[in-house]
């Protein structure tokens, strides 16, 4: 039995870091993308036309671009905090059967 409740502790802590880690990588990545998407503007607004309409029509999709990768970010970060908490609630009443 404490070999069983041993493992449990080491599955939590284990479950703990991966999920501080795929966090840290979900931040990075949106991090990375936001960036890719600054130097894209930044290199079409060179392309744009005289008039200015092309650079009013990338700032507007670099707009919708933006508000989408923040919206991915916030829904990755809920999905893994919802199965975060799942898992330590199945965890703990493994735990409790065990006792």
């Amino acid at each position: 039995i404490s070999f069983l409740e041993n493992l449990v502790g080491v599955l939590k802590d284990l479950h703990s870091t991966y999920i501080v880690s795929t966090v840290m990588l979900s931040s990075e990545v949106s991090n990375h993308v936001q960036q890719l998407q600054k130097d894209i503007q930044e290199y079409l607004s060179i392309l744009t036309d005289a008039d200015r309409k092309g650079k009013e029509k990338i700032a507007e999709l670099s707009t919708r671009a933006q508000e989408k990768i923040k919206s991915w970010a916030t829904a990755m970060k809920e999905i893994i905090s919802d199965y975060h908490q799942q898992f330590r609630y199945k965890l703990q009443d493994f735990s409790d059967q065990l006792s």
